[in-house]
C-alpha cells in the first residue's frame, strides 16, 4: 500500500506481487476501501488484472473520505481453489487519511 497517508482525493496503490493462479471473477475483483471500524465500505471500484506478480491498482479516495485509519482490499477473493500449503490471505493493508 502506497503511500501510507493520503488525503481526501489523493490516489492510493493497492500492489502485490504474489502470484496466485486463480482467474478473476465474471465481473473483476472488487477492490474495497473504508475506514477501519466501520463495517462497510467508503466505496469500491472493480478491476480484471491477475495476480501475475505485478498486480497494481490505483485508486483516488472520494473527497468525503473519512479521516483516521483506513483499509483497502480485495472483497470477493475466493479460497476455494488454494492449495492448502499455501497462503490464501486476501491482498490488503490499513492506511492513514488525513487532512
Amino acid at each position: 500500500m502506497s503511500p501510507k497517508s493520503a488525503a481526501p482525493g489523493e490516489t492510493v496503490t493497492l500492489s502485490s506481487e504474489d502470484i496466485c493462479e486463480t482467474a478473476p471473477p465474471a465481473n473483476g475483483w472488487t477492490v474495497e476501501v473504508g475506514h477501519v471500524g466501520d463495517g462497510d465500505p467508503v466505496y469500491s471500484v472493480t478491476t480484471v488484472d491477475t495476480f501475475d506478480g505485478l498486480f497494481r491498482f490505483e485508486l483516488t479516495l472520494p473527497r468525503d473520505f473519512p479521516t483516521g485509519e483506513a483499509y483497502a482490499g480485495v472483497a470477493d477473493w475466493d479460497t476455494s481453489n488454494c492449495a492448502d500449503s499455501g497462503s490464501c490471505a486476501s491482498p490488503g493493508a490499513t492506511f492513514q487519511v488525513a487532512d
